[in-house]
C-alpha cells in the first residue's frame, strides 16, 4: 500500500463495527446499506484482507478487523486532535517560536525551515537567538530560549531532551598545491605541528576535534580561531593553514577541486546536529510542526 488510507472509510468501518450491523451504521450516517457495504468492502481492498465475516445476519470483525479497528480508532483520534488545535490556534491569535542556533545554521538551514513553517502559520513570529553548542544549550536550560538547534555535546545533560536530527563530519582541509597533497604518509610531528584554522574554541566542535587528536594520539598546540567559514576557506586557499571545517560546507569547492581533503586520523570525526528542549516540557503544535520540519530539511541540507 503506498498510499495514504481515507479517512472516510475508516470512519465507516468504525461505525459499523461499533453498530455490530451495517443497516444501523448506515442509519447513522445517512447512507444506505449497499454504500456501506462498498465502503467496507474499498477499504478491505486497499489493506488487502477482510475485516468483516459476513456470515450470518450480521457480519462480525475478524481477528485482524478487531486489531484494525484499534489503529483506526486512534488515527480518527488523533485528526481531530489535530483539527481542535488547529481551531484553538486560529483562535489565540499570533504565536512566537523562540530559538537558538549557530550563525552557520541561520545561513543555511533557517531560511528553508522559515519559508516552509510560514506556509503553515503565516501568524507565527520568529525569535532567534545565534548561540554555539554549549551555549545554545544553556539558553534552552535556563528557559530564555524555547528549544535549540545544535551540535550535540560530548557530556550527557540531564535536564534536556535532544532529538537527533542528522550528522555530518569535520574535515581537514588544504588547497591543491599544498605539499602534503603529495606525501603518501603525513609525519606525527607534521601533523601536530600545523596550524589549524577553526572558528572558535569555545564550542562544542572544537571539543570534538580535540577529543578526536587526542584518540589518535595526537596533540596539535596551534589553533588559529576566525568567526567566519568563508575566512576559514580563503585562507586554506592561501596556504595559510589547515581549515577545519564540515563537509557540507566546501561541498562544491571539493568537488571543484579548489580544497583537498586529507585524512589526517583513521576514524571520520563525527558530529551530531540536535533539537533540544527541556526535559518534562511538551512541545506546542507549532513546535512540533518545526520539529518535523528540521528532521525534513536539515538532513537534505547536510547530506
Amino acid at each position: 500500500m503506498n498510499h495514504p488510507l481515507d479517512s472516510r472509510l475508516l470512519y465507516i468501518f468504525v461505525i459499523a463495527a461499533q453498530s455490530e450491523s451495517f443497516s444501523k451504521a448506515a442509519k447513522s450516517l445517512h447512507m444506505s446499506q449497499p454504500a456501506i457495504s462498498r465502503s467496507i468492502q474499498s477499504l478491505e481492498e486497499e489493506i488487502g484482507c477482510r475485516l468483516f465475516d459476513r456470515e450470518g445476519k450480521n457480519p462480525s470483525l475478524t481477528t485482524i478487523g478487531r486489531e484494525f479497528l484499534g489503529y483506526a480508532q486512534e488515527i480518527l483520534a488523533g485528526m481531530e486532535k489535530a483539527r481542535i488545535d488547529i481551531e484553538n490556534l486560529k483562535r489565540e491569535g499570533p504565536k512566537k517560536i523562540v530559538f537558538a542556533t549557530s550563525s552557520l545554521s541561520c545561513q543555511y538551514f533557517v531560511p528553508q525551515l522559515y519559508r516552509e513553517f510560514q506556509e503553515s502559520f503565516p501568524d507565527c513570529l520568529f525569535a532567534i537567538e545565534p548561540a554555539d553548542s554549549p551555549l545554545a544549550l544553556e539558553l534552552v536550560d535556563q528557559k530564555k530560549v524555547d528549544f535549540a538547534i545544535t551540535i550535540k555535546p560530548l557530556s550527557f545533560l540531564e535536564s534536556l531532551a535532544m532529538i537527533e536530527l542528522s550528522m555530518d563530519n569535520l574535515l581537514f582541509l588544504v588547497n591543491s598545491f599544498h605539499p602534503w597533497t603529495r606525501k603518501k604518509e603525513i609525519s606525527r610531528k607534521e601533523i601536530e605541528q600545523a596550524h589549524y584554522l577553526i572558528k572558535t574554541k569555545n564550542d562544542t566542535t572544537f571539543h570534538i576535534l580535540q577529543r578526536a587528536f587526542a584518540e589518535s594520539s595526537l596533540y596539535p598546540k596551534s589553533f588559529v580561531e576566525l568567526a567566519e567559514t568563508a575566512a576559514i576557506k580563503e585562507m586554506v586557499k592561501m596556504g595559510l593553514g589547515i581549515g577545519v571545517l564540515p563537509n557540507w560546507i566546501v561541498k562544491e569547492e571539493l568537488k571543484k577541486g579548489k580544497l583537498i581533503n586529507l585524512p589526517l586520523i583513521p576514524e571520520p570525526i563525527t558530529r551530531k546536529w540536535v533539537f533540544a528542549y527541556r526535559l518534562g516540557r511538551k512541545l506546542s503544535l507549532l513546535e512540533n510542526t518545526f520539529l518535523e520540519l528540521c528532521k525534513m530539511i536539515i538532513p537534505k541540507k547536510i547530506n
